[in-house]
């Protein structure tokens, strides 16, 4: 059950209206997070700020929702698994992939290609990055689409964890 429910009581100003609507609309696949975290404006614009970042990095969509997708089955969040998985699969994550996450078996079976963002973000969760998965990862990508990779796994992770405190979808 939701410990925060309703909409926030602040008024906003017009420029974090704009940025409310954009983040709890329609398209936001984040919606009930972002209503819960604007209850408190400054952390829910802080948030937001880090949701554009991961927007607006260099990775490609389906590398990013491999990466949340990994973090949802990691931390047990099916409300962020659910919101996640139709974007996945418009951006091309495979079936094979989304299958392996499901089942926790994901890289185990996948062509490495796909496992190496699973396994990095595993890595990272866990906080025992390998010097291997590292290389691999730098090779595809280089130290920035690798310091990406991490920040998005990070951002995710933290997603998942606001919304265990909330009470929100998970299960």
């Amino acid at each position: 059950m939701p410990r925060i429910t309703g909409a926030p009581v602040t008024s906003f100003s017009s420029d974090m209206q704009d940025i409310y609507n954009k983040i709890t609309g329609p398209r936001s696949y984040l919606s009930s997070t972002f209503k819960a975290l604007f209850t408190n404006p400054g952390v829910g614009l802080g948030i937001a700020r880090f949701q554009e970042t991961i927007d607006a990095l260099d990775l490609e969509p389906w590398v990013t929702y491999t990466v949340g997708l990994t973090v949802a089955h990691e931390r047990e969040d099916k409300g962020l698994w659910d919101a996640i998985l139709p974007l996945a699969q418009d951006a091309g994550v495979s079936d094979p992939v989304i299958d392996g996450l499901g089942k926790g078996t994901g890289p185990r079976g996948l062509l490495p290609k796909d496992g190496i963002w699973i396994q990095f973000t595993l890595d990272v969760l866990r906080g025992s990055m390998k010097d291997s998965i590292w290389q691999a990862t730098t090779h595809l990508v280089g130290d920035e689409g690798a310091v990406g990779l991490a920040f998005t796994a990070c951002y995710f992770d933290m997603i998942t964890r606001l919304n265990k405190t909330f009470g929100l979808d998970v299960s």
